[in-house]
């Protein structure tokens, strides 16, 4: 890249004062703002980028924000989006989020408890509003579990229709403990749950729970009717537009009967989140109707998402981390091929399940001799890949990480059997040295990578990646397994094919709940799963070439944007 001789100048500049800053010299605000400003002015991006936005980071912890048409109104472009600092409104040092400039607001920094006062104070003169033309008799303010049993000011029952008590603050309580329970596949995919629950409460339909589950940048809506016994999952709509980087992990409604007590209806909600792509990595592009630079910054904002964390766990500048990544030639390749190409969709997030097929994938049959030793048959090849993924399983945290080690010692225990006792090194005869020399040098790899130069967080960030490449979208250990078996059988069926014994005397349902662990199941069973042998070459398919097997698409659409550029 050919730089001009007054960028490189501003660029040493600017480096000058924040390399003071960082380290602890007295710099005043003035100075550091006008570091920023000459980036912005002189230097060429994306080489000022970095520097930048570390400057704007410092700025908001010391209370000085943008005006909303400074930098040509785009600067939330590269300032962050959450920080710590003075709250704009009440002016105490606290964590911060950026809510954006809509519905005649400015872009502001806002601490939790100020964001709540506005959302209020909005709320409550839109009331005044419908009341003082006469289109409402009530406005409904969200109380939390401990005040709901007094907030059932509601319309009054209809003759002859069904009247909910107003619960206690220990249903309320109650409420709250089940829908965890009922949450618990969400929560392990790595949704954050929130600390309070919106709640709200009718005469007729009983009491509401509801909030908003983010993983990353993703977000699907909450609603749950514990009277009427339904949980609810909605898409998610920025109408505030405060979250410029959101988009929605669902288009439709789903709604799922949880009025069973005990594990059936948890398992029911796993089912449906799982089918709807909800417990695996969202696979997420920008829509095309985007300007450059919002394309841009949705590409710096995924590398700064991987890799923050490796900063944070180094205490090193991201740039300082960036620039060892890229002079370790290995790591560089897997960045290039898997991360920027066979996953450049896939959202960096941290999904301990396609973290371990990320293992499995990358750690057991590529980069390793495993491929040069293929087995026999592609279900026997299938069945392993089934036991690498179930030892990786167990040792993936989304606390603590990945235990290198214990995956290592499980792959090669002289003892490590499939489940009907086949040894798995007898199956590779000689070629079982090879496999196991390559296989444990690349798990001794990615444990030194973990420990020395990703941390644990960037680590399962990009294995999670990893496994949720098209390379793993069939295999099993994801959460939309179950639905692509379901749409394999039923489109099988629907297709006049017989289902392979024993099922051909049982039943699909049968079926479907045995292939919940396809290692216990015959292999002609799972042959017929793969490659639905009696079908034709126009004929319905297994899960190999099928379009069942690909994760839903969502689109990140910076509408404001367009809107503004046209």
């Amino acid at each position: 890249m050919h730089v001009h001789s007054a960028g490189v100048t501003e660029l040493a500049a600017a480096l000058g004062v924040l390399r003071r800053t960082e380290k602890g010299q007295s710099v005043a605000d003035i100075v550091l703002l006008a570091a920023h400003d000459l980036l912005y002015a002189q230097v060429p991006r994306p080489l000022g980028d970095s520097s930048m936005r570390r400057l704007a980071e410092i700025l908001v912890g010391r209370g000085v924000v943008p005006k909303p048409g400074d930098y040509d109104g785009k600067w939330w472009l590269w300032w962050p989006k959450s920080g710590r600092g003075p709250c704009r409104d009440c002016g105490k040092t606290r964590s911060l989020t950026r809510y954006s400039a809509r519905f005649g607001n400015e872009y502001r920094y806002l601490c939790a408890d100020c964001r709540s006062a506005e959302r209020q104070q909005v709320a409550e003169r839109a009331g005044e509003l419908l009341d003082m033309h006469g289109t409402r008799s009530r406005f409904p303010v969200v109380p939390t579990p401990a005040s709901a049993a007094s907030t059932h000011l509601t319309e009054p029952a209809p003759a002859g229709s069904t009247v909910v008590s107003s619960p206690s603050d220990h249903d309320w309580d109650l409420y709250v403990t089940r829908l965890h329970e009922l949450l618990a596949a969400l929560e392990w995919a790595g949704y954050d749950m929130p600390e309070e629950w919106e709640t709200d409460f009718d005469l007729q339909a009983g009491a509401l729970l509801s909030a908003s589950l983010w993983r990353g940048d993703g977000c699907v809506e909450i609603e749950y009717s514990p009277n009427r016994g339904v949980l609810a999952l909605r898409p998610f709509e920025d109408v505030t537009g405060d979250w410029p980087e959101s988009y929605s992990l669902l288009k439709d409604d789903i709604e799922v009967p949880v009025a069973l007590s005990g594990q059936q209806a948890v398992a029911a909600v796993a089912d449906a989140a799982g089918e709807a792509g909800l417990l695996d990595a969202a696979h997420v592009h920008v829509a095309d109707s985007a300007p450059p630079e919002a394309k841009q910054e949705f590409t710096l904002r995924r590398v700064r998402r991987i890799f923050l964390p490796a900063a944070a766990f180094r205490q090193l500048p991201m740039t300082d981390v960036l620039r060892e990544v890229s002079e370790n030639e290995w790591l560089s390749a897997y960045l290039d091929w898997v991360v920027g190409m066979a996953g450049r969709d896939v959202a960096p997030d941290i999904v301990p399940d396609a973290a371990a097929l990320g293992v499995a994938a990358w750690c057991w049959r590529n980069n390793t001799a495993v491929e040069d030793h293929h087995l026999e048959t592609d279900v026997l090849m299938a069945r392993v890949n089934i036991a690498v993924t179930r030892i990786t399983q167990q040792h993936v945290c989304p606390i603590e990480g990945i235990d290198w080690a214990s995956i290592r010692d499980a792959l090669m225990d002289p003892q490590w059997a499939l489940p009907d006792g086949t040894l798995v090194r007898s199956l590779f005869g000689p070629g079982w040295t090879e496999v196991a020399s390559t296989v444990t040098a690349e798990l001794d790899r990615w444990r030194r990578l973990d420990h020395e130069v990703l941390g644990p967080e960037t680590t399962l960030i990009l294995m999670s990646i990893g496994g949720s490449t098209s390379y793993t979208d069939s295999w099993w250990g994801q959460g939309r397994w179950r639905a692509m078996c379901r749409r394999v059988i039923d489109t099988a069926t629907a297709a006049g094919l017989v289902l392979p014994a024993p099922y051909d005397q049982r039943s699909p349902d049968i079926l479907l709940a045995d292939l919940d662990a396809p290692d216990q199941v015959p292999d002609t069973v799972l042959d017929w799963l793969i490659d639905l042998p009696e079908a034709d070459h126009d004929g319905p398919r297994g899960l190999r070439m099928n379009d069942v097997t690909r994760p839903p698409q969502h689109c990140w659409d910076p509408y404001w944007l367009t809107d503004h550029n046209s």
